[in-house]
């Protein structure tokens, strides 16, 4: 059965994953929206399936990505007034993966030295502020970056938009790290030794700061906990957004 596409069926299920976003602990979260958003078939594409077509069911395909990116673009709306942006990242057969991040913290975390450099490698934009002198060898083809650096307000954005591109070349590319708030070593070291020879694992597999880690998945859990009975209550994913400062989780 397919979900319902509906903002109070979004929300419900957005919560649970962005509440640390929501709260001010974290960076960025992904999700997956689930449903049937493009045809299951090794020749189709985003926007035309003979296979669909055949079925009626193209027409279908389409109408449910309207309708959640009309969802996640008013809750988009909403939330930048806040310090929170949303937007679907990717399609998929099985689901729609949607992005929820705070400017702030993301482009804080982006700009990084040890991050900024692996990205440069993927062709993203460069941070302004950060030096780009030792990037990881990342196992992919390095490609060229758009530009040298970047305008503070065109930074972000750029970012986010590679990372886009790069759902559409990989399923899952391995950088998606740096844009959920990991820290470098675990990135490269999931990267390093293909997801094995971890130290311990929660919401990210940690070869690196054990302690530190740990630390941040108990305080997500605790975000986590509090959004959802605080939703259960009657407050809105946007009423959780606002004012972090006096909401979040020590």
């Amino acid at each position: 059965m397919e979900r319902p596409i509906t903002p109070q069926a979004f929300e419900a299920i957005a919560v649970r994953s962005w509440a640390p976003v929501l709260l001010g602990a974290k960076p960025a979260n992904l999700f997956t929206f689930r449903g049937c958003f493009v045809a299951d078939c090794p020749d189709c594409s985003e926007e035309r399936c003979p296979a669909a077509d055949a079925e009626g069911e193209a027409d279908l395909f389409a109408a449910r990505r309207r309708a959640l990116s009309h969802i996640v673009a008013e809750l988009d709306e909403k939330l930048a007034r806040e310090g929170v942006r949303c937007r679907v990242i990717a399609w998929r057969p099985f689901g729609a993966l949607v992005y929820a991040y705070r400017p702030a913290l993301l482009e804080c975390h982006l700009g990084d030295d040890d991050v900024a450099g692996d990205l440069l490698c993927l062709g993203y934009p460069a941070c302004a502020h950060a030096r780009h002198g030792r990037g990881l060898r990342l196992a992919v083809p390095a490609r060229r970056a758009p530009f040298a650096s970047a305008r503070d307000e065109d930074f972000l954005s750029a970012c986010v938009e590679r990372l886009a591109e790069r759902f559409t070349e990989q399923a899952v590319p391995h950088e998606v790290g740096y844009f959920l708030g990991y820290p470098a070593a675990d990135v490269r070291g999931f990267i390093e030794h293909e997801g094995r020879e971890f130290l311990c694992c929660g919401c990210w597999k940690v070869y690196g700061d054990v302690r530190g880690a740990q630390y941040r998945f108990a305080r997500y859990k605790r975000c986590t906990r509090r959004a959802q009975a605080l939703f259960a209550a009657g407050m809105s994913l946007v009423d959780l957004a606002r004012d972090p400062a006096r909401s979040r989780v020590a």
